[in-house]
């Protein structure tokens, strides 16, 4: 009954919605191998990971919802896609964070720092905004 539902709920269990929860038990599982090999291991990351993860499927059962309601297959395949993209970046940086960062190719690792120098920028401009 409950693959039922969830069969339903994410427009059917298929090969993408497998491929990214593959991607999604990769990621974390080298997140905590991450955090373990540079002493950060934590809960309530794990927890947030977590979540994160939910927020993901939340966001393909919307995407699968606006497909029905306007009779189209699109938004639910770009929503997957965009996901598993993102997973397998995280999954990268967890692999360069567990200190083999010398197997990842140099323009990935450009890139990677980019996004991540990118994160911290967006972080602090809140972090102003939210104390004023």
């Amino acid at each position: 009954m409950l693959w039922a539902f969830l069969d339903f709920c994410l427009g059917g269990i298929d090969t993408p919605i497998k491929a990214l929860a593959i991607l999604m038990c990769m990621d974390f599982i080298t997140g905590v191998a991450a955090g373990y090999r540079t002493g950060a291991l934590s809960s309530r990351v794990g927890a947030k990971g977590l979540m994160k993860k939910g927020g993901i499927f939340l966001c393909i059962i919307i995407a699968c919802l606006l497909d029905m309601a306007m009779s189209m297959n699109i938004f639910r395949g770009m929503v997957i896609s965009a996901f598993a993209i993102i997973e397998a970046m995280s999954l990268v940086e967890n692999v360069d964070r567990m200190g083999y960062g010398a197997y990842i190719p140099e323009f990935l690792r450009v890139r990677l720092k980019q996004m991540a120098d990118e994160k911290v920028t967006v972080k602090k401009e809140e972090d102003k905004s939210g104390k004023s």
